[in-house]
């Protein structure tokens, strides 16, 4: 009897152990099957609707998604340390429209044409995304190198209870000899900022103000947007940073005249915070109801700019194209890293968020899409302009740029990401050599 219960008990263990081992070798299996895909992105706004749409990513597939959250200043560096390394940090990259060139160039990311040729056409839709988006964003030599996910494409914001008041408007043709309106050019702009610059004690809207008020907020600060301002004046005019031979166009007499323009014309009616301002610091004079007006500027911050309209009696806001509509178009565009550990994975979860699914959930919460079904559906307006009020001008600038053929020479040459990085240093010396009067 004893006998036979140590054998039971044996072959009871015996069992255990070989389920134990069973187990264990599942949980492994499961464990080595387990993707995490890492895509470094841009902190803020967007990386809140990313995380949001990853969720139903990862719920959709099983695969987990870690986004790194990088401040857009130091993103470029941070990325290309990596990719120069071959760590393979990063299965996504995120990079602006000046980077595109070099990236693809130097072989930092994969081509995408394989991986949306094999895909359902239904999927990525990849011919609704915005001709100017593709062109500045995706294309180089040939190749597509990325999908955008969301455009900064730039506009113009303006205060309409200040335009539309008939004291100011009757004060303004006095004074200038037109009607006050949605400035046409930069010189009207100009002209704009000069007149709604108010000192304390004098009338705004026919009250008298008890702090100074400013005719335009600039983004004048040693950030990489002091440039977007400035080039956009340049080009404007026809200006280039790179002429059609390669050569450097910062010399002309054209481009110095945009530049003197901005710092003569433009900035002595901002805010003293301008020459340490960036989009944030503009937005706040627009809260503060300091401001009349931006210049060219970063049309995705609608939802942002238009909370104004909360914090400032009487102050509503409208959107517009900016001046000429030769400003930034662009889009910040997600990339295949060549290192990336799973490639395959990764451009599952690159095209979702750039799909129409991700991208219509993107507009609902007030991004700024860069697909044109969703910027020009009328019954998605309705109802929410708080969101989504700036896609009417957001598609006239897209679509000037496309009708155009308008792209500046730097998007195409290997060398854009650092021109671009050492023209903050070059346009601050220009607004910080200023000295208020």
């Amino acid at each position: 009897m004893k006998h036979k219960s140590f054998k039971k008990l044996s072959r009871f263990v015996l069992l255990c152990f070989v389920a134990l081992t069973v187990m264990m070798f599942v949980l492994q299996t499961a464990e080595a099957k387990k993707v995490t895909i890492t895509w470094a992105t841009i902190a803020g706004f967007y990386t809140d609707w990313a995380e949001e749409v990853a969720k139903d990513f990862e719920q959709k597939t099983g695969y987990e998604v870690d986004i790194v959250e990088i401040d857009f200043a130091q993103m470029y560096e941070k990325e290309v340390i990596e990719m120069v390394g071959g760590t393979g940090a990063y299965d996504i990259v995120t990079y602006d429209v000046g980077w595109k060139a070099e990236w693809a160039d130097s072989g930092y990311l994969m081509p995408l044409d394989d991986f949306i040729a094999a895909s359902d056409p239904k999927e990525v839709q990849f011919d609704d995304l915005h001709p100017a988006l593709i062109e500045a964003s995706t294309r180089y030599r040939g190749k597509v190198f990325g999908l955008p996910y969301y455009t900064f494409t730039m506009g113009y914001f303006y205060r309409y209870d200040l335009f539309d008041h008939p004291a100011e408007k009757s004060a303004f043709k006095a004074k200038y000899g037109y009607e006050l309106a949605i400035p046409n050019t930069y010189e009207q702009m100009a002209d704009i900022a000069e007149f709604f610059h108010r000192k304390k004690g004098d009338k705004l809207k026919g009250k008298v103000l008890d702090k100074e008020f400013y005719g335009i907020g600039l983004m004048a600060g040693r950030f990489p947007h002091v440039q977007d301002e400035m080039m956009s004046i340049a080009w404007t005019w026809g200006a280039q940073l790179i002429k059609d031979d390669g050569s450097p166009g910062t010399t002309d007499a054209l481009f110095l005249k945009a530049v003197d323009f901005y710092v003569n014309k433009l900035l002595p009616h901002a805010p003293p915070g301008a020459l340490t301002s960036a989009y944030d610091e503009v937005v706040g004079q627009m809260h503060q109801g300091m401001i009349a007006q931006t210049a060219a500027f970063y049309l995705d911050q609608w939802p942002n700019m238009v909370k104004t309209e909360d914090m400032v009696p009487g102050a509503e806001i409208g959107a517009a194209a900016s001046p000429g509509a030769h400003t930034w178009v662009g889009a910040l565009t997600m990339g295949l890293s060549k290192d990336s550990k799973h490639p395959k994975e990764t451009w599952e979860f690159l095209k979702w968020m750039a799909g129409p699914e991700a991208q219509r959930k993107f507009a609902l919460g007030g991004g700024s899409t860069c697909r044109m079904s969703i910027l020009k559906d009328q019954s998605l307006r309705k109802g929410r302009r708080a969101q989504i009020a700036h896609f009417e001008p957001l598609m006239q600038v897209l679509d000037h740029a496309a009708e155009s053929n308008f792209y500046p020479n730097y998007y195409y040459v290997p060398q854009g990401g650092k021109i671009y990085d050492e023209e903050t240093t070059w346009f601050s010396a220009a607004t910080s050599g200023w000295v208020r009067k």
